[in-house]
């Protein structure tokens, strides 16, 4: 696609993924319509623990895991569980999970992991670089991974040095030291590794409607509706079929998170995407300073300072895009999260869940279709949505145009499975 002035491209999924497609490509000139039944960041984009993980280069799946399933069965409010009524529905899914889990795959994966995440801050740098520095709602002040036992710091080591060897930069911090960081930590600390080049967003939601906001001054659309198949004609789809009628397309970008799977098979690929579901608790009068976002890996939570107050988030819950909420699970993160920080406060709580895109190698897609030239698939980032949302564009743009890009597309393929 090279006629830029000629060219219009139809973005389906207006959370952060999408709107980074949609703004990096109307930079390079194209024009974009971006169609979600939500307003723009009101998906799982707006709950996410808020953090730009430059050091999240490892899978989420470790050799062994598959020894922990039963576990996950009998505690539902677990850092990992699976509902036992969505076992069946699950079980090809995890198989291929565990198969992605060899210490092969893992290497793989997780070079991979970093080609993408440790550029990730600087991509939105360049993508943010029209708007006003104090106007984003991003800071780089680093990402603290705390060891709250000596247990958790020596089971810890392997990831920290596998980190160190992908190229993140990680300072060890002694208690003390946590402690001069975090003062409002409590008296269990055994230590921590301080992610120096990470950064977190001050507001998901605001980042999004950023995003957004550029999008509409440059003469971007959007058209709120459900997206829900498309007309195909001999070049690929001609319409997306949505409950606000059908609209008229010419290049499409799927970037629908946990909702593109039946999208991307009526375009030419069946993927093996599954929904890693997400909760938040939102404190807007926490009771204790944090500058930090920070990451307590061993019980599958974040703790993020927001500009409305202290986001607490995380967990892995298997049920699928339909079930209830259990929000047992946000009543955990504050449980745990009050043993860290004793001065916690939760007046005026809220809590949230969301449907993270997730993939059985913990890596996205970012893949033009196997059968449509003009058709691009950007889904699928895990727990790395935000973190991955600039690069995710930069690499759907590139492929638009057939430029060369300085990250290797091949491990995020739609059609590598």
């Amino acid at each position: 696609m090279n006629e830029q002035s000629e060219q219009s491209i139809t973005v389906i999924g207006a959370g952060v993924i999408g709107l980074c497609c949609a703004r990096t490509l109307q930079r390079r000139g194209y024009g974009v319509t971006v169609i979600d039944p939500l307003d723009p960041g009101m998906g799982t984009s707006y709950g996410n623990a808020g953090i730009l993980a430059t050091g999240s280069v490892l899978p989420e799946g470790k050799p062994g895991l598959w020894k922990r399933v039963p576990g996950m069965l009998l505690d539902p409010l677990g850092p990992l569980t699976i509902r036992p009524s969505y076992l069946a529905k699950l079980t090809p899914w995890m198989l291929r999970f565990i198969a992605n889990t060899t210490a092969k795959r893992s290497e793989e994966i997780s070079q991979a992991l970093a080609s993408i995440v440790l550029p990730g801050l600087e991509h939105y740098r360049a993508l943010l670089d029209d708007v006003a520095s104090d106007e984003v709602p991003i800071r780089q002040q680093g990402c603290l991974y705390l060891y709250p036992s000596a247990a958790n710091l020596a089971a810890a080591r392997d990831d920290i040095e596998t980190r160190r060897q992908r190229g993140v930069a990680l300072e060890m911090l002694s208690p003390d030291e946590v402690r001069q960081l975090v003062p409002a930590i409590g008296p269990d600390m055994a230590g921590g590794a301080l992610a120096t080049q990470s950064g977190h967003a001050t507001s998901p939601l605001a980042l999004s409607q950023l995003l957004a906001a550029r999008i509409v001054a440059d003469g971007g659309n959007f058209i709120k509706a459900k997206a829900s198949g498309f007309a195909i004609g001999s070049d690929g789809p001609t319409h997306v079929h949505t409950d606000q009628g059908d609209i008229p397309v010419r290049a499409v970008v799927v970037a629908a998170g946990a909702f593109s799977k039946p999208l991307a098979k009526s375009l030419g690929n069946t993927v093996p995407l599954d929904t890693e579901r997400g909760y938040h608790m939102m404190l807007p009068q926490p009771g204790i300073d944090l500058r930090v976002p920070m990451l307590i890996n061993a019980h599958g939570y974040a703790v993020t300072p927001m500009q409305d107050g202290i986001r607490l988030a995380g967990t892995v819950e298997f049920a699928g895009t339909e079930a209830a909420p259990n929000y047992a699970r946000a009543d955990v993160l504050l449980k745990r999260a009050r043993k860290l920080f004793p001065g916690l406060q939760d007046t005026g709580a809220e809590k949230w869940m969301g449907h993270r895109p997730s993939m059985p190698d913990s890596l996205p897609v970012i893949s033009r279709s196997s059968r449509f030239n003009q058709v691009y698939f950007a889904f699928g980032h895990g727990h790395l949505g935000l973190s991955l949302g600039a690069v995710t564009g930069r690499l759907i743009a590139d492929l638009v145009q057939d430029r060369t890009s300085e990250i290797c597309h091949v491990p995020f393929r739609a059609d590598r499975f």
